[in-house]
């Protein structure tokens, strides 16, 4: 069975209460409903150096303080899903969807 690995972002607020990010899927079979962005991680990419491209490019905000979470492994009828979830902030930038 194929593998995938994608990385995301656990985004908390920095006001010191226990909001996170989350977005609504848009397209596809999951298609409104709720998940944490973040994408697939390229070859030669750390998971870490991936959640931050993927945060960057899908809400134009840079993240730092990442905190390695959960790895989430779960099996869907046609591939693994290997997904490791970091808490971080935004550094800079103001979520903006894609």
């Amino acid at each position: 069975m194929k593998t995938v690995r994608v990385a995301a972002g656990v985004i908390c607020a920095s006001d010191g209460t226990d909001n996170v990010l989350a977005v609504q899927r848009g397209y596809g079979s999951m298609q409104g409903l709720w998940e944490f962005p973040g994408g697939k991680v390229e070859r030669g990419e750390t998971a870490a150096e991936a959640c931050r491209r993927e945060l960057m490019e899908e809400l134009q905000v840079r993240v730092s303080d990442l905190h390695d979470f959960y790895t989430v492994e779960y099996d869907y009828p046609d591939f693994h899903l290997s997904m490791d979830c970091f808490f971080c902030h935004i550094e800079e930038g103001e979520p903006v969807p894609s």
